[in-house]
């Protein structure tokens, strides 16, 4: 069976283009296919790069903020030992260091988990225009003509 292109009317603007069979066609789609498919592992592979490096980052406050909360740890244990042992006015400096350093490891903690819970891991968009993509080629794709259902008769089916 041969298929023509929809712009391929002898005598317009030159040569005709010469008609193609369905196994020509079926292999340029397969090969245009190909291509999207590679292009869209890019963009899915890139998109991928650019999540981790955010969940990386967000990940970085995350242990800055218990680097500084395990410090208000050590602060709060100084106070207390100096509180005990001369009972003087460095205590409630201590204090106030070691509250301001317990809140700023708080809130890096709770910022870095709100951003690394928010981020995606795989590369939705590319997913989805990967799906849309190919969807479109498979409604473009040519369909073969094929003989309609009939009753078999001998394992052939018969001709209408």
């Amino acid at each position: 069976m041969v298929v023509g292109t929809p712009d391929s009317a002898p005598g317009e603007g030159g040569a005709a283009i010469p008609p193609r069979s369905i196994v020509e066609t079926w292999t340029e789609v397969v090969a245009d296919a190909g291509g999207l498919v590679r292009a869209e592992a890019a963009l899915a592979r890139a998109e991928t790069e650019r999540n981790l490096r955010v969940v990386g980052r967000e990940s970085a406050k995350v242990i800055a903020g218990g680097m500084l909360a395990l410090m208000a740890l050590v602060f709060l244990t100084v106070a207390a030992v100096v509180a005990l042992a001369a009972l003087v006015g460095l205590l409630p400096s201590l204090l106030i260091v070691a509250a301001l350093c317990a809140l700023i490891g708080w809130l890096l903690i709770s910022k870095g988990l709100d951003g690394v819970s928010g981020q995606p891991i795989l590369p939705d968009r590319a997913l989805k225009r990967l799906s849309r993509d190919l969807g479109a080629m498979a409604d473009r794709a040519p369909v073969p003509d094929m003989p309609p259902p009939g009753p078999k008769v001998g394992g052939v089916r018969e001709a209408a």
